[in-house]
């Protein structure tokens, strides 16, 4: 799918094109989302630890989808998607497990409970539409072609809030502050590891992708 001439949209199908969209998403939320900041990962580790394992995990099921720059090749936007229930299915949710090496990893696991999907755009190609229509792409993808009805989003950026909310007419469910939020699995559950976090909020979000 073609946007004018300057961008295309396509599913995310192999293995190179996978990685170099883990990559992006390594960068992107390293450098510019605040949770990922207060982290202090480097971008190589956050690659590593999650985004390649994540995407590797849902790259079969097609479900995501990619934004390409005509004139230069470089994938410029990236919108990961998955089928909840089967990851519910593989991965469910044990409060007496050992705690995950990133504790945001338990707290959105802890939030989770048709499919869900994260996405990030080049900072340099901002502004243009990517991030909506990337978003618009997979939806009308995952309703006309895969028959969803309902897409689960977790974020703690107000622009990508902005989108889910007001053009996308999502539902807000939930909203958590991580510096309130008690890491149960972690030192008899006493412990706080946001408690100086100084960002946004983190919202679960509910989009019906019906017509």
């Amino acid at each position: 799918m073609a946007d004018s001439d300057e961008y295309t949209y396509e599913i995310i199908d192999n293995e190179s094109d996978a990685r170099d969209c883990a990559q992006l998403l390594a960068e992107e939320f390293v450098l510019h989302n605040s949770i990922d900041i207060y982290h202090r990962m480097s971008i190589q580790q956050y690659y590593d630890i999650l985004m390649w394992p994540m995407l590797k995990e849902v790259l079969n099921e097609r479900l995501s989808f990619l934004s390409r720059h005509q004139s230069s090749g470089e994938i410029v936007g990236v919108i990961l998607a998955g089928d909840m229930y089967l990851h519910q299915q593989k991965h469910p949710y044990e409060p007496n497990s050992p705690p995950q090496w990133i504790p945001l990893d338990d707290l959105l696991d802890e939030m989770a409970h048709e499919f869900i999907s994260l996405g990030a755009t080049r900072v340099s190609h901002s502004g243009k539409g990517i991030a909506t229509k990337l978003r618009k792409t997979l939806y009308n993808y995952a309703r006309d072609i895969r028959n969803f009805q309902y897409a689960f989003v977790q974020v703690n950026s107000e622009a990508t809030r902005h989108i889910y909310l007001n053009i996308l007419q999502g539902k807000e469910l939930t909203v958590v502050n991580p510096t309130t939020w008690l890491w149960k699995k972690k030192d008899n559950g006493l412990f706080y590891p946001y408690k100086d976090y100084k960002g946004e909020l983190i919202s679960n979000i509910l989009i019906k992708v019906t017509k």
